[in-house]
């Protein structure tokens, strides 16, 4: 039998047995009321036939009348003594029939109590199936086997319906992330072979004598082919980003010795610039993928380099907490303008102070890895001057 047809089932029985409790209570009331009218009708009826064998005749052929001549004598008789039609049962049996009520109804009051914790427990149990079914949709389930109530047959039908419109969208958004992924890829190795041939012919035109002009069209020719092949290799990167696709290790690794190596790349621009480079604080791990970590800490602190005069300074504070680790990476610059500092995450804005031969990617490749950490980045202007950003890992080893 289904859920829906035991709690209707449940829900007949109930009302059946309440209508034959009532039933039997109005007979018991019924009958002990006829008893007490027997027992003082029969003391009425003793004192009668004690006093004359005629008035006991008479009393009993006027009983068996349905209108007595005697019945308005009586109730005047019964005025006289105190006695009314509300009055008449003597106050000894009144308490007899409040008692009996009072059992009546705490047993009926009773009743409805244990039928309502019935049905808010059914209730209880159906909402927490639905949210069962939630936290496995979630968890990618989404077969519909939930055995709810009638009661809730509508609600978990749209929640299915919803559901699969859900997974749907879901499929299609993957679908659609695995075709960018495919399509910049694409875009990219296609890209890659011009740019190598290109690369090659200005690499020949570099060893041959030309005139200082000339020479100098070729420097910048060469850079702008590095331009050209650090774009591309950013585009294919956030595109397995975005898609997904990269598989992270979970590794136990030292923080600081991912800062050393992001370091290792900016060396030469950071001697270039004379920046002093301090890391301050613990040593502390987290669990995680040191080569992507690597990137993201790299495009943070070039990020940094970029931005500084020479002879700047850089600290780097390593921290830790029951809740969260935490890398502040702050300069002495000139920080971020307030026109900036909202889109700094944002793929490929340039500030107003940004290289130019920057594409405006690092920062956010750097957001996309840290968050797929368990992590959170974010930027802002220390109060004494300068930039600050502050990474923090919501992990446990």
């Amino acid at each position: 039998m289904s859920s829906s047809r035991k709690d209707l089932s449940y829900k007949a029985g109930i009302s059946i047995f309440i209508l034959l409790l009532s039933f039997i209570f109005c007979i018991l009331i019924y009958n002990l009321l006829g008893h007490m009218l027997f027992e003082k009708l029969s003391t009425v009826i003793g004192v009668v036939a004690e006093s004359s064998k005629d008035m006991e005749i008479l009393a009993m052929s006027q009983l068996k009348s349905e209108d007595s001549q005697y019945i308005a004598i009586g109730k005047e008789v019964l005025k006289r003594y105190g006695y009314s039609s509300t009055k008449f049962i003597f106050l000894k049996d009144k308490k007899t029939v409040i008692y009996i009520s009072f059992l009546f109804s705490i047993l009926v009051g009773s009743m409805v109590y244990i039928n309502m914790r019935i049905l808010s427990n059914n209730r209880k149990r159906n909402i927490e199936k639905l949210k069962n079914y939630l936290e496995r949709t979630n968890k990618g389930e989404y077969s519909l086997n939930l055995n709810i109530d009638e009661d809730f047959t509508i609600l978990s039908d749209e929640l299915y319906k919803t559901v699969v419109s859900l997974r749907e969208l879901r499929e299609q958004a993957v679908q659609d992330k695995i075709n960018l992924k495919d399509n910049i890829a694409d875009i990219s190795h296609q890209l890659k072979t011009p740019i190598t041939s290109i690369n090659i012919m200005a690499q020949l035109m570099e060893s041959n004598e030309h005139n200082k002009e000339t020479q100098e069209y070729i420097q910048r020719l060469n850079k702008q082919i590095i331009r050209l092949e650090s774009l591309t290799n950013s585009l294919l990167t956030m595109s397995k980003l975005d898609a997904d696709t990269i598989e992270f290790k979970k590794e136990i690794i030292n923080i600081k010795n991912i800062v050393d190596l992001a370091i290792e790349p900016i060396m030469p621009l950071i001697e270039k610039k004379n920046i002093g480079l301090n890391i301050i604080g613990q040593d502390i791990s987290i669990k995680g993928d040191a080569y992507w970590l690597g990137e993201a800490f790299l495009n943070i602190i070039k990020n940094s380099t970029e931005h500084l005069e020479a002879n700047g300074k850089i600290d780097i504070f390593l921290e830790a907490n029951p809740v969260f680790t935490e890398v502040k990476i702050e300069d002495n610059g000139n920080g971020f303008s307030k026109e900036d500092l909202p889109y700094i995450f944002k793929r490929f804005y340039k500030g107003k102070n940004s290289d130019k031969d920057s594409v405006g990617i690092g920062l956010s490749m750097a957001r996309t890895i840290v968050e797929k950490h368990s992590g959170e980045i974010s930027a802002e202007n220390k109060v004494e001057g300068g930039a600050r950003f502050k990474v923090k890992f919501y992990q446990k080893i």
